[in-house]
């Protein structure tokens, strides 16, 4: 036991000094560099990710029956089908079902939506519903790779 604890021992000694050496390698520049690399890093990120939910809205179709609220909105629907009630949320700029009659409840597990084009249906209850409008700019898509 005692010849484990020197042999780490030995090694975190040698590892602390290895940190030590790499940490007194940088010279100034280095820092400069490397904080306007996470800099830029940190503002492409923002920029392709971060979406503008103003002009997107959220259309719920059930049967006979057609509504349509902007994604920013904090709202509850209840969609009538022909099983009973299906509860739509929307809630922080974005879309879930919350609760449906339906048996498998496969809409409830499919989670949240927030991006043009991502929908949500409920088949055996026949409500669907979608997010509509403008994608932000040179924004990712299903397609990007």
């Amino acid at each position: 036991m005692a010849v484990v604890m020197t042999v780490i021992a030995a090694t975190m000694k040698a590892a602390i000094a290895a940190i030590k050496h790499s940490i007194t390698r940088f010279r100034p520049w280095d820092l400069v560099i490397l904080a306007i690399s996470v800099l830029i890093t940190f503002s492409s990120f923002i920029l392709v990710y971060a979406t503008n939910t103003n002009n997107l809205q959220v259309v719920i179709e059930g049967v006979g029956q057609s509504y349509i609220y902007p994604l920013s909105a904090n709202e509850t629907i209840s969609v009538q089908g022909p099983l009973g009630n299906t509860i739509v949320v929307i809630h922080q700029g974005a879309v879930h079902v919350e609760d449906s009659p339906c048996k498998n409840k496969l809409c409830i597990a499919m989670g949240e939506i927030s991006r043009p084009g991502q929908w949500v249906a409920c088949l055996p209850n026949q409500v669907f519903v979608r997010i509509i409008g403008t994608p932000a700019k040179d924004g990712l898509d299903g397609s990007t790779y």
